[in-house]
């Protein structure tokens, strides 16, 4: 009888047969592109590891590198931004929002009070309530964008089956109000740093006619705020002024949204060629 039983240079080879045996997933959806549909194929390593992506056309063929190289931009940009969407926008709409509800609330009730004693806060108190105002309302705001860009993607995985340049143009552009409305919060929470200060100190004074109670509750609002600011702000704000190589991106502030847009593109022209051509297995 002869012994089958693996030794230890058997052993070794199957497992490293099984670190390079592949499966392969085709996307649920094609881009069409000069009158042909283009579809993904992925390939990943039996560890669940991407390994590499195949463009296929409407006829089942394999066209050369050149030739997708276009078709795969769009297709991975398009799943790029349903990605981030369901990870990035989606928590944000879920998000409480009662610090600045009872922010506004009581800045509103005291305003009076506080600018009688302090004329020259007057400015900095209307930027502060109508700060906390807007940020009340920023779940809704960003829930419309959340269940609009859903139905835009059902319309593709559920209906035609494919998306064009022209989709595509109104997906980012709804997109690109997140990301506007997210930049623009950020610089009015920036803005507020130093007011803030300067009405906690306010608040330990006398003689404001500010019930107790209130002026406690403002001053640990804003001590909370403070202590998180410098850190989740920053951190925030950085994701929008540099980019991944922590090179500082040009914004301006008179046209946030397309400012927004053209760093988007920028970034997702360099990671395409540096992170999906290289795994392009369509022939050179």
């Amino acid at each position: 009888m002869i012994d089958v039983t693996p030794n230890s240079t058997h052993k070794k080879n199957i497992n490293q047969y099984k670190r390079f045996l592949e499966k392969w997933d085709m996307w649920n959806f094609a881009f069409l592109y000069e009158e042909v549909y283009f579809y993904v194929v992925d390939y990943s390593r039996i560890t669940g590891k991407l390994s590499g992506y195949l463009i296929l056309d409407s006829n089942g063929d394999v066209p050369s590198f050149e030739d997708v190289k276009v078709p795969a931009y769009y297709l991975m940009l398009y799943n790029t931004l349903m990605h981030n969407t369901i990870n990035g926008i989606g928590p944000q709409m879920k998000k409480g929002m009662s610090t600045y509800e009872k922010m506004y609330q009581l800045l509103e009730k005291n305003r009076d009070r506080i600018i009688k004693s302090n004329p020259q806060l007057k400015e900095q108190l209307d930027q502060m309530i109508e700060h906390n105002k807007e940020a009340a309302k920023r779940p809704e705001k960003i829930k419309e964008i959340y269940y609009n860009i859903g139905e835009m993607q059902r319309k593709v995985t559920r209906g035609s089956g494919y998306f064009d340049t022209n989709y595509l143009v109104r997906l980012q552009d709804e997109f690109g109000k997140y990301g506007t409305l997210m930049y623009t919060f950020g610089i009015g929470e920036r803005a507020l740093k130093g007011p803030y200060k300067e009405l906690s100190q306010l608040l330990s004074t006398k003689g404001l006619g500010v019930p107790s109670k209130d002026k406690s509750t403002i001053k640990a609002l804003i001590k909370a705020w403070l202590s998180t600011v410098e850190t989740n702000l920053k951190k925030s704000m950085a994701t929008f002024e540099l980019d991944e190589r922590g090179k500082k991106l040009s914004i301006d502030h008179q046209n946030i949204k397309q400012s927004l847009a053209n760093n988007r593109e920028e970034i997702a022209k360099r990671d395409f060629n540096k992170k999906i051509l290289p795994l392009l297995r369509n022939p050179q």
